[in-house]
């Protein structure tokens, strides 16, 4: 019996030598594929750097050619300009006309001077002096009441009308006494900046 103990301790050992031998073998094996795809994928990645190198080469190239082409394409036209005037007996800047140049006098400190005006201030809009009869609307908005009526004497600090402007109702008070002229607003009624949405007249 003790020889059949051995006999199987031994077979039972050299099973187990040979899985582990097995399993070593098998992880050589996958150790191996994994490092053979490591190495297929970096030469795949050298070579598309690579072909993208010299494809943005080529583009750079091909950029440099356009411009150097469009240079002297302006270059020619430059000379073609200048042998143009110079057959003529003029230069570019006598061929092109002079728009006239307008100064006005001023004076400072006792001293006159010439300016020019510039194109902004000509177009400026001109202040005018407003009138104390002319209730009109410093913003837009929409009338959203009108609490007085034509022919009637307001006093001062009464409310006339609510104009509603950015989520906002804003009340517009009399400044002082007078009558109301005419009306040219209505509930529900938007009007601009600058409107005027009340006249008045001197209360008798």
């Amino acid at each position: 019996m003790p020889d059949k103990d051995k006999i199987d301790s031994a077979a039972a050992a050299k099973k187990a030598a040979e899985e582990r031998k097995t399993r070593m073998e098998k992880r050589a094996n996958e150790k191996k594929v994994v490092e053979r795809a490591r190495k297929i994928k970096a030469v795949r990645k050298a070579a598309e750097a690579k072909v993208a190198a010299e494809e943005r080469n080529a583009r750079m190239a091909r950029r440099r050619e356009e411009r150097r082409k469009i240079e002297e394409t302006k270059k020619k036209i430059m000379e073609a300009k200048e042998a143009a005037a110079a057959a003529k007996g003029e230069t570019e800047e006598e061929v092109k006309p002079q728009e006239p140049v307008e100064l006005i006098d001023f004076a400072v400190t006792a001293r006159k001077y010439k300016t020019q005006l510039t194109k902004k201030y000509k177009e400026r809009k001109f202040w005018v002096d407003p009138s104390p009869y002319e209730i009109v609307s410093y913003i837009p908005g929409t009338i959203i009441s009108v609490d007085v009526k034509e022919k009637r004497v307001v006093k001062e600090g009464e409310q006339l009308l609510i104009l509603e402007a950015m989520k906002m109702q804003n009340r517009v008070d009399m400044p002082f006494t007078a009558r109301i002229k005419k009306i040219n607003v209505k509930v529900g009624e938007k009007v601009p900046k600058d409107f005027v949405m009340i006249e008045l007249e001197p209360a008798d």
